[in-house]
């Protein structure tokens, strides 16, 4: 099978990466098994008080940091949809100064799956990460403080004890150095940018994308050998939107919208289901149903399936999103 590498160069803080995931499940929905898509960790704030965003005034004073992190992930949010807090965070104070430890925590999520896999439900490393991102922007949780990080990593599944213990060993400093080392070779400062391979040819698309950017160039760099599923999931319908949702355990108006190509209508915040033409249709036939349910979720709305024998990794998504 002809297939294309993505190397996402990520934070779990940043605002972009966590707009980012709407285009990168779309990109996994559609494309299927002819994308590979792989995680590395940048590190974005080493440490706060030396960190410096001019344009932001976000470095330095911590408190100021809490402040204006939170109006950037607002402004953000209007544009890429994905939700954030309606407070801030107050992620950042004079014993949490870093990023690092999330950054950590996912590699030691990547391992912990790699060498006891039975102890964990599928994909529960990139869960993991949804949920460190979601707790993050949207529920105020302190995801730089160990305690913190070992919760969420029983979520999905992860043995507290043995979690701890991987997050805590040596090994793992020295993937996140490696992660560095990999950032500065590709000269990668912008979060998230997308390093793409296919047969030994690369492409560097830099900072926050489009599906349909992502898309031409994965189109591009494998001449069309890979291009997305012309199967029927791309239809929009009730059918294929409860499925993807069934799948996912949990989405945002804006991942569904980029899953099936809807527009967002002009005027209209990327936040909610009536800004995207055809959506609330379905979205509302899909409720009641009983199928699918909707709760607020910081600035926007969440939807999730409550279908009847829902496997346990949903369960645990839901609870965890605050849904059941």
């Amino acid at each position: 099978m002809n297939r294309v590498r993505i190397k996402v160069f990520a934070d779990p803080v940043c605002t972009w990466c966590w707009g980012s995931v709407p285009v990168l499940r779309a990109l996994a929905y559609r494309f299927g098994e002819q994308l590979e898509i792989e995680y590395v960790m940048g590190g974005m704030i080493e440490d706060v008080l030396t960190f410096n965003n001019r344009r932001l005034a976000i470095g330095g004073d911590i408190a100021l940091t809490n402040r204006n992190m939170h109006k950037h992930w607002v402004e953000a949010s209007a544009i890429h949809g994905m939700p954030v807090s309606d407070a801030p965070n107050l992620l950042f104070t004079e014993e949490r100064r870093s990023t690092v430890p999330q950054n950590m925590a996912y590699i030691a999520a990547v391992l912990y799956e790699t060498k006891h896999r039975n102890d964990a439900m599928p994909d529960a490393a990139r869960r993991f990460l949804r949920l460190l991102q979601e707790s993050t922007a949207t529920e105020r949780v302190h995801t730089n403080d160990v305690e913190a990080i070992v919760a969420t990593a029983a979520i999905v599944g992860f043995k507290e004890d043995k979690f701890r213990s991987i997050y805590e060993s040596e090994e793992v400093r020295e993937l996140y150095a490696a992660n560095k080392s990999f950032c500065n070779k590709y000269d990668v400062h912008a979060f998230p940018s997308f390093l793409l391979e296919y047969k030994g040819e690369e492409m560097m698309v830099r900072g926050f994308t489009t599906y349909e950017t992502l898309c031409r160039c994965i189109e591009q760099l494998s001449y069309e050998k890979v291009a997305p599923l012309n199967d029927g999931r791309e239809a929009l319908n009730v059918g294929n939107v409860r499925q993807f949702i069934e799948k996912l355990g949990t989405a945002y108006p804006v991942e569904i919208a980029t899953a099936f190509g809807l527009q967002r209508i002009n005027g209209h915040s990327a936040l909610n289901v009536e800004s995207y033409s055809g959506l609330p249709d379905i979205m509302d036939e899909l409720v009641r149903s009983e199928e699918i349910a909707m709760a607020p979720k910081g600035n926007g709305f969440i939807f999730y399936s409550i279908k009847d024998g829902a496997p346990l990794s949903q369960k645990r998504g839901r609870s965890f999103a605050g849904v059941v």
